[in-house]
């Protein structure tokens, strides 16, 4: 399988809906048709799954053809599809989690499994939001369409850096310190892991890079704030467990 993270690669979908049938109507009533009103093209099971083939084997094409996939996330969602998706992870190695390539969609309230619970979804539970919602995810989609993250008008004042860190950006800035540089370094120390720690890195990396990017996207927050330091913390485990560094040790310079 090619490298998720090469933005040369040529996508035949600009997303893959995964969803349970039994939140079929809402797909195909409201999801689906907001997407592809945007311009995006969709792939979906009931129109682009090939006849005869495995589900595995057809969520895997799906997943691997499209730019992003999105979780339909319900308790049906979780009831039903998770046990293939999980698979699918493990199989090929999170082909979606580590480029930023699965967006989780909080559709009805459900107790998420651990290895979702991790990502920031996004939350299309208020109907009062959803429009708004909506607009972030089509120009998230379409920021991968172009290989650049989709910008906010106006420039906020300078984040605030997490507890225990020296700035808020991926990369450079006071002090030497990098996340950038920390995930590179712990990434090589857990190249020869098992696959549920890769796993765990995997979507801890993601979920790291997604909230940088909502901090450029949408200004800093309290909330974002103490997610990175939830998220820290459990690099910093993950790192204790494999050297004698944290992983803000590995940081900086």
């Amino acid at each position: 399988m090619k490298d998720p993270t090469n933005t040369t690669l040529i996508y035949r979908y600009d997303a893959f809906i995964s969803y349970s049938h039994r939140d079929k109507e809402w797909v195909h009533g409201a999801l689906l048709p907001r997407l592809e009103q945007a311009g995006l093209t969709i792939c979906i099971d009931t129109r682009d799954f090939g006849i005869g083939l495995p589900s595995l084997v057809n969520m895997e094409n799906a997943v691997q053809r499209s730019r992003k996939t999105l979780l339909v996330l319900t308790p049906d969602w979780v009831a039903s599809e998770w046990t293939d998706f999980e698979a699918l992870l493990i199989q090929t190695k999170d082909p979606v989690g580590r480029g930023r390539r699965m967006l989780p969609l909080m559709v009805r309230d459900c107790e998420l499994p651990d290895r979702l619970s991790i990502f920031t979804y996004l939350d299309l539970r208020n109907p009062a939001d959803f429009d708004f919602q909506m607009r972030r995810l089509v120009a998230e989609i379409r920021g991968a369409q172009q290989g650049t993250p989709a910008r906010r008008p106006a420039s906020p004042a300078p984040p605030s850096p997490p507890p225990g860190a020296g700035v808020s950006k991926a990369s450079g800035g006071r002090g030497g310190f990098s996340y950038e540089r920390g995930l590179a370094r712990l990434g090589e120390l857990l190249a020869n892991a098992d696959t549920e720690t890769m796993l765990n890195f995997a979507v801890l990396e993601a979920r790291l890079r997604e909230n940088l990017r909502a901090e450029e996207l949408y200004g800093s927050t309290e909330t974002l704030r103490h997610e990175r330091s939830r998220i820290i913390a459990e690099l910093n485990r993950l790192a204790l467990g494999s050297s004698s560094c944290t992983f803000n040790d590995l940081c900086r310079t």
